[in-house]
């Protein structure tokens, strides 16, 4: 299991880096910030992907168990709360947090049946 939760968050990383330079969307600039803004693309966000390629993991691996609902709200807390910090900083667009779950799922899924774990 510990290889599964490797692969599929480290790759997961991967696969948003090459996506972003396949799509060279530069960051929205929505509003003055207190901060520096980032100076990589932004299609799909990478911290939307990876909260829901780490909390679907985590998830897959410790589904059936009797932490599998106190898990899930944690998890769904947790995924919501990261979008929604990337859009109140204005770094992206809702369209690039879907992104980034669509692409976090997909990937996810594919690393899941690949590796087989459990039997998914």
């Amino acid at each position: 299991m510990l290889t599964y939760l490797i692969t599929s968050i480290f790759t997961s990383a991967i696969v948003n880096f090459i996506i972003k330079i396949f799509f060279q969307r530069p960051r929205p600039n929505l509003w003055e910030s207190f901060y520096t803004q980032p100076s990589d693309f932004f299609f799909p966000s990478g911290h939307a992907m990876g909260s829901i390629s780490l909390a679907l993991t985590l998830l897959i691996i410790f589904w059936g168990s009797r932490w599998t609902l106190l898990f899930t709200i944690l998890a769904l807390f947790y995924i919501l709360t990261i979008a929604w910090t990337r859009l109140y900083l204005g770094v992206h667009f809702p369209s690039d947090i879907l992104g980034g779950w669509l692409l976090g799922i997909a990937w996810t899924t594919l690393i899941t049946l690949l590796l087989n774990p459990r039997k998914f």
